[in-house]
């Protein structure tokens, strides 16, 4: 009896023990397989790094491509703009040389961005009549400081085509001009004219150029005294004719002779300005002072007083009609 408990009681053990061997060895085979799985290669795993990278980049180039057409494919009017302002121009700008500021500046409106300012500057300094070119670009409007080179007299170039001089003797496109009286250079010698924006060097043309600068200047003084002439004497000058500059024609006549507006009356100016002792005439101050005297007597008017006015004359007396 006690023996067969005995064995029972071994035999019952023995079942636990090979039953926990059976479990065990089972779990050995499962863990071989998982110690024994093939792995992937380092040079795989950087390949595929590679690539994952290579495609993030293609797609954030992508957005930003698609982003930037999608900015561009925004309305204007969502984009800030501003016109064209022109800071002190001169009163004898008008409608056409605005235009001529428009055209070439490439519109009237602008989007007030930082590009604008440096191409317009960029394009209004082809402009040979604009100088000292400054733009800048404000919040509500592109502003402009420029000096203007105001014309002085004009040149024909063939038919219906002429040019501007200023008193620096800078050749410019001629601009309607209501403002300012613009005498015309006649009888000059030089045929080729150089390109605008280019200086003249033509003695005989630069001769009139002083000559009508001092005439310019005087009308404006005498605007200016207590009691002005009615109309610039330069509105009476139809042109300055310089056929016989230096006396290249005659000796004895008169150097620069200023042609009225009437057709008939001609004014003997004489020598170039500063040339006038080396021809024992009057000096300019003396010419400027008795063409204005003859002008005032006569109700600011040079036309219809006779066929010429002698100023090479040194005298004091007025010069009269003849």
């Amino acid at each position: 009896m006690s023996k067969r408990k005995k064995n029972n009681g071994k035999s019952w053990f023995s079942f636990f023990k090979r039953d926990g061997k059976k479990k065990t060895a089972s779990l050995t085979p499962r863990s071989r397989k998982k110690k024994d799985a093939p792995r992937i290669p380092s040079w795989l795993w950087v390949m595929l790094t590679i690539i994952g990278f290579a495609l993030l980049a293609a797609g954030l180039t992508a957005g930003f491509m698609y982003m930037e057409s999608y900015v561009k494919k925004l309305p204007q009017t969502q984009q800030r703009s501003g016109s064209l302002k022109l800071v002190n121009p001169p009163v004898w700008l008008e409608q056409a040389w605005l235009d001529a500021i428009i055209k070439t500046a490439g519109g009237s409106r602008f989007v007030l961005d930082e590009d604008a300012a440096r191409v317009i500057t960029e394009r209004l300094g082809r402009i040979p009549w604009m100088t000292d070119v400054r733009v800048q670009t404000m919040p509500d409007n592109i502003v402009i400081h420029a000096g203007y080179r105001r014309p002085i007299v004009r040149i024909a170039a063939g038919k219906d085509k002429y040019y501007y001089l200023d008193e620096q003797m800078v050749l410019f496109d001629a601009l309607p001009v209501t403002q300012i009286a613009i005498p015309e250079v006649v009888g000059f010698t030089q045929r080729s004219i150089p390109s605008p924006g280019s200086v003249w060097l033509a003695d005989d043309v630069k001769a009139a150029v002083e000559l009508v600068y001092v005439l310019s200047l005087m009308d404006l003084q005498m605007m200016g005294i207590e009691k002005p002439i009615q109309k610039p004497l330069l509105d009476e000058i139809a042109s300055i004719d310089v056929t016989n500059y230096a006396g290249r024609k005659s000796a004895g006549d008169p150097h620069l002779v200023l042609d009225v507006k009437d057709g008939q009356t001609k004014v003997f100016w004489g020598a170039a300005m500063g040339q006038a002792s080396r021809h024992l005439e009057a000096n300019e101050k003396e010419k400027v002072t008795n063409l204005y005297q003859h002008y005032t007597e006569y109700g600011n008017t040079l036309q219809g007083k006779g066929k010429f006015i002698e100023l090479r004359q040194p005298q004091t007396l007025i010069p009269r009609p003849q």
